[in-house]
């Protein structure tokens, strides 16, 4: 464990395992927005859930102040944690959480997303896996509020735990973005390279998005980590049996400025997610003015409201479809449905999403 500057006597402390350059996907983009938004009365606690042996460097960690840096074996020092509202971030938390940590402390959970297969099987939402209901249900029912990311989250939560309705929040994410950033016009020239950013997961459609362009004079690049050597060898398999090696690239995980170069590359983005709870990627995209060609489950709806280029991913042809039509659209249709992209991104800034939170804590706390 090392202490950057952590005071120890905070209002407000997140408990967290992506922090910095120690991130994994949105939750990790969601809570550097709100480190950089934090008030003095708050604190984050990065917590390790990998190997104790794991090695961190303090420049991995913005700042440098406010922040706790422990790993799971360390867990028990929680207990000497103050604060009067304890803010917990991933389900995996929920072991670790005993009585004495959290006596004296108002509880928040955070749910990025709620942890089913996609979809959901209807005999059990969280299709056998246990340890992972068990460990959820135990952070829902030791919060004092459930906070989800989108509208569609809350449903779907209500949906198999109806009795928590009334301790539901809802606060949007939320992105720092620039308004002189320069705006994408790669459709004016071409609308043939497409491009996919995330994690290597079987609920993200990447598999889906390759069948798609299958028949459609176009390349593909692919920027992620191929944590799931199952599913990329699924997806490696198909392109070779289609005979797409040529047009299909891996770009590998792409942060910083390889990422910004990476978007910058493209035409249009393609989000395939077969449900996203939020869709940080889509706002990272928005902020430039690139085309999106998007799923509409889950909070993707929310963020693209109003936009033309999306689609049904459980509906067989409707993602090639959307694809064929941004091709085939005039340079206008494609400038009026960037100018939606862009309005739409003012409503999902950071400073709104923290001030939000602010009121949740004002609410608990009874200081309203």
């Amino acid at each position: 464990m090392f202490n950057l500057n952590f005071s120890n006597n905070y209002r407000v402390v997140h408990i967290n395992n992506e922090l910095g350059n120690c991130v994994v996907g949105g939750a990790g983009t969601y809570m550097n927005e709100l480190y950089h938004y934090r008030r003095p009365d708050t604190g984050f606690i990065y917590m390790s859930l990998g190997s104790p042996l794991d090695d961190y460097k303090v420049s991995d960690f913005m700042e440098q102040r406010d922040i706790l840096i422990m790993n799971h074996a360390e867990s028990y020092k929680l207990k000497e944690i103050k604060c009067d509202v304890l803010v917990v971030q991933f389900y995996e938390f929920a072991s670790i959480l005993d009585d004495e940590i959290i006596k004296n402390k108002k509880v928040v959970y955070v749910i990025h997303s709620v942890p089913t297969p996609e979809p959901p099987p209807v005999w059990d939402p969280f299709g056998g896996n246990n340890d992972i209901r068990l460990k959820f249900e135990k952070l829902c029912n030791i919060a004092d509020i459930l906070v989800c990311v989108s509208e569609a989250e809350r449903e779907k939560l209500i949906g198999i735990y109806p009795h928590f309705e009334e301790k539901i929040r809802v606060v949007h994410n939320g992105i720092t973005f620039s308004n002189t950033k320069e705006k994408n016009t790669n459709y004016l020239k071409s609308r043939s390279t497409f491009g996919y950013i995330g994690r290597t997961d079987y609920r993200k459609g990447i598999l889906e998005c390759v069948k798609a362009l299958t028949n459609i004079d176009a390349k593909l690049r692919l920027a992620c980590p191929k944590n799931d050597e199952n599913y990329v060898e699924k997806i490696l398999t198909y392109i070779e049996g289609a005979n797409m090696q040529d047009r299909v690239e891996f770009c590998g995980w792409c942060v910083g400025e390889r990422k910004e170069n990476f978007l910058d590359s493209l035409d249009a983005l393609i989000i395939p997610s077969l449900y996203e709870p939020f869709g940080y990627i889509a706002l990272e995209a928005m902020q430039r003015g690139l085309p999106v060609i998007c799923s509409c489950n889950g909070g993707l709806a929310e963020i693209l409201e109003g936009y033309k280029y999306m689609f049904n991913p459980y509906v067989e042809g409707q993602l090639e479809e959307q694809i064929e039509l941004f091709m085939k659209d005039s340079n206008e249709e494609v400038e009026k449905q960037q100018a939606i992209l862009l309005q739409n991104l003012e409503k999902f800034s950071a400073l709104i999403m923290v001030r939000k939170y602010e009121k949740i804590w004002d609410e608990l706390l009874g200081e309203v």
